[in-house]
């Protein structure tokens, strides 16, 4: 009995290990069928592996040289003619060991040369930003705009650039939209939520989110 409780042991978590590997490769296809089938109802072109390429390209924009081990799954492709759209899974590790972390988040990349605009990204702010800010790390604030600016880290290479193109108005927009994140440049636009995937259901109405971005900052950039 002393031998066997050992085996017994090792044996069941070896089973309840492969439980959850069997689960997360279930939910991944259901997942993939499903962003499929609302790709294919939006008319749009679906890549279930992303496209390695198009990531390679993406690792000038900060969001897609943070950590190792990145990867896009579901990506879902459309090109109005003014407006080129991509929406992906995408997910990448920081750390290492016990301290390994894995980001995951669902992405809309809007391309456009509508879209005029400094460099910029802006994401919510915790309190390790507020820490940073005090040890001298940029964030963009603005006396103006307190509620902003507690909402919001903004970062970029050119901050006297970045401060006229937020004007009252483009602060006052995203205040009303706590825990977007967006980064930016003339051209091309990122919307997402950091560490947080979208249903399927949800791709229209994260779409429009995203469109409702741009809309507002091509309408800022004539």
């Amino acid at each position: 009995m002393e031998v066997l409780l050992p085996i017994l042991v090792v044996g069941g978590i070896l089973a309840f290990i492969g439980a959850i590997i069997a689960y997360t490769l279930y939910a991944a296809k259901k997942r993939r069928e499903a962003m499929m089938e609302h790709a294919e109802a939006m008319g749009l072109t679906f890549f279930p592996d992303g496209d390695a390429d198009l990531l390679e390209r993406l690792s000038l924009f900060k969001l897609f040289n943070q950590g190792h081990g990145r990867k896009m799954t579901n990506l879902i492709q459309g090109d109005s003619g003014e407006v080129k759209i991509a929406i992906f899974d995408y997910q990448y590790t920081t750390g290492g060991g016990k301290n390994q972390q894995t980001h995951l988040q669902s992405v809309v990349a809007l391309q456009s040369s509508q879209l005029i605009c400094p460099d910029f990204t802006m994401r919510p702010e915790s309190m390790f930003d507020k820490i940073g800010s005090a040890l001298g790390f940029q964030d963009i604030d603005f006396e103006s705009h307190e509620l902003f600016s507690k909402s919001f880290v903004l970062q970029g290479s050119n901050e006297e650039a970045i401060r006229k193109y937020f004007d009252q108005s483009v602060l006052d927009f995203f205040a009303a939209k706590p825990g977007i994140s967006v980064e930016a440049q003339t051209g091309t636009l990122f919307f997402y939520r950091a560490r947080k995937r979208i249903r399927p259901e949800e791709i229209k109405d994260n779409l429009a989110q995203a469109y409702e971005v741009f809309g507002m900052m091509v309408d800022r950039s004539e």
